[in-house]
């Protein structure tokens, strides 16, 4: 559970010794972790039921080493979650080489940007993609470069079959030796881009082994659907390796079928994903005809977790639970409720996490009293890649990280998240979007909901607006929508700024909500100009 300290005005999770010394490398204890029971499966290709244990899959990252044994810089990834993936990323964890993951469905532009950060000289990517991939990496990377295929063909273009080709040594292999795990970058996962260009978000060796403690995982299966550049979609791979148990992984795009369907058939016990999703599987109507009964652990995250959503997941689970998880990038996995649920808030800390609650002004603020989250994780992350600017902005030096999200403690140590510092908007008195997100959402007939502020003519305050994609056959109206919240909140959170329905709203590419995009397209509707 959470305690606090009166005094210096931090709560803090329990202090519990991670698993792995932090001072080993990832791919020196991956090395050793996956002798144990060689015989085991480890990953399952959803898509064509492949199967690799853990011995082969030691064996397949072991031959990718040896063939790039002369790669040293950073590695960009930009491919799906295909069945030799992990192979790769494990071979680059041997090695100690960065890899930069990226979105494969990245615009040209946004391509462009995080290549010109990484300077990759060695790229992996699918045949689907490489066009995009190549013309990005040639206006972005001075010099040279390669590009290998993890998944399709393209005349001409290598593979990571290549890499594959027995060497003969594999037996006289070990992995790179680190001296500073600390500072050693395993990884460098891309903002999400919510307020400009995603950045690159370095983790280290340390930052990702103090992250596995004791837990109750008994070799489960688990489901990984999108690709490695969600951390959550990376964690599902690392749970195995580090637990033990079965990935089931899929290339293909989300959709409420395909989650059934690996579900059902590979009998899955831990899940994960955003609330879009959970939303969207549990209003399906073939859920009430699938089995979940394997189903022990749901774990929601990414976005606002509404209380409604929790509901309908936990109503669909004859024999599991759902729980709302708290994280970031930079600062690693900070509260969920797995343990306990309070109604309305995320949940305890997890252990070795200290958060602050801290104001405008900078003063530290006190139970029940809502402000920015400035949060210390075990091992400090090294900060965004060639940018120390942006890095001393987000991070003091004693390893304090502003989150930009305002939050607050109750009595009992549980967190309760309001808002993005940065979204939040002011009618009367400030506007939090997501609470409202959160009200509208259980209006039958809503999909997906966001809300925006809209500046009134004198530019003196913005009115609470709500743009709203409709459930297929929905005739919902807009009335219906104002009415709904005006009876459930105070008189300035009122949709003064009335509601607007859309075929789709805006997104970055880890499925958060582009708000700001999202607010521009109604102010262009409505003729507004700031």
């Amino acid at each position: 559970m959470t305690s606090y300290d009166p005094e210096r005005l931090v709560w803090s999770g329990p202090r519990v010794a991670p698993l792995f010394d932090p001072g080993r490398s990832l791919g020196d204890i991956l090395f050793e972790l996956l002798d144990r029971n060689p015989d085991r499966v480890l990953q399952i290709d959803g898509d064509t039921d492949r199967r690799i244990t853990r011995g082969e899959l030691k064996l397949r990252a072991i031959r990718i080493a040896q063939h790039l044994s002369e790669v040293n810089d950073i590695v960009t990834i930009a491919a799906l979650n295909s069945g030799s993936l992990a192979s790769l990323v494990v071979a680059l964890q041997f090695l100690a080489v960065p890899y930069n993951a990226v979105f494969p469905n990245f615009t040209h532009g946004e391509m462009v940007g995080i290549m010109a950060q990484t300077q990759s000289r060695v790229i992996f990517c699918d045949a689907w993609n490489y066009a995009a991939v190549r013309d990005a990496a040639r206006e972005a990377v001075r010099g040279g470069f390669k590009i290998f295929l993890v998944d399709g063909e393209v005349d001409g273009v290598a593979t990571v079959e290549d890499l594959l080709v027995e060497t003969g040594t594999e037996l006289d292999f070990s992995p790179k030796i680190i001296t500073d795990t600390s500072k050693a970058i395993y990884s460098i996962f891309c903002s999400s881009g919510t307020t400009g260009p995603p950045k690159g978000i370095c983790l280290s060796h340390a930052n990702k082994t103090s992250s596995f403690l004791p837990a109750p995982y008994n070799n489960p299966t688990v489901l990984a659907m999108g690709s490695i550049h969600w951390l959550s979609t990376a964690y599902m791979l690392d749970l195995v390796m580090f637990y033990g148990g079965t990935v089931v992984t899929t290339k293909q795009p989300f959709s409420e079928d395909l989650f059934f369907d690996l579900v059902e058939r590979y009998q899955i016990d831990l899940l994960n994903g955003p609330p879009i999703q959970a939303y969207a599987i549990t209003h399906h109507p073939r859920v009430k005809q699938v089995d979940l009964s394997n189903v022990k652990l749901w774990s929601i995250g990414g976005y606002n977790v509404s209380d409604a959503i929790r509901d309908s997941v936990d109503a669909i689970l004859p024999n599991g639970k759902s729980y709302t998880i708290y994280a970031s990038t930079e600062s690693g996995l900070i509260a969920a409720d797995m343990a306990k649920r309070k109604r309305g808030a995320i949940g305890t800390l997890f252990p070795n996490v200290q958060v602050r609650i801290v104001d405008d002004d900078g003063q530290f603020l006190p139970v029940g009293q809502p402000g920015e989250l400035w949060i210390k994780r075990y091992v400090a992350f090294p900060g965004y890649l060639n940018n120390e600017q942006a890095t001393r902005e987000v991070q003091d030096d004693e390893g304090w990280f502003r989150s930009g999200d305002v939050g607050y403690f109750d009595e009992e140590g549980y967190l309760f998240l309001v808002d993005r510092k940065s979204e939040i908007f002011k009618y009367v008195t400030q506007v939090s979007p997501t609470e409202l997100e959160d009200i509208i959402a259980e209006l039958d007939g809503v999909a997906e909901v966001c809300v925006v502020g809209i500046p009134t003519l004198d530019q003196s305050a913005e009115l609470p607006t709500a743009v709203v994609v409709r459930r297929e056959g929905s005739a919902l109206r807009g009335e219906e929508v104002v009415k709904f919240v005006e009876d459930r909140v105070m008189d300035h959170k009122r949709l003064r700024g009335g509601v607007f329905f859309v075929e789709s709203l805006a997104k970055t590419s880890k499925g958060s909500l582009k708000r700001k995009e999202v607010r521009r397209l109604i102010m262009e509707e409505l003729n507004v100009k700031v």
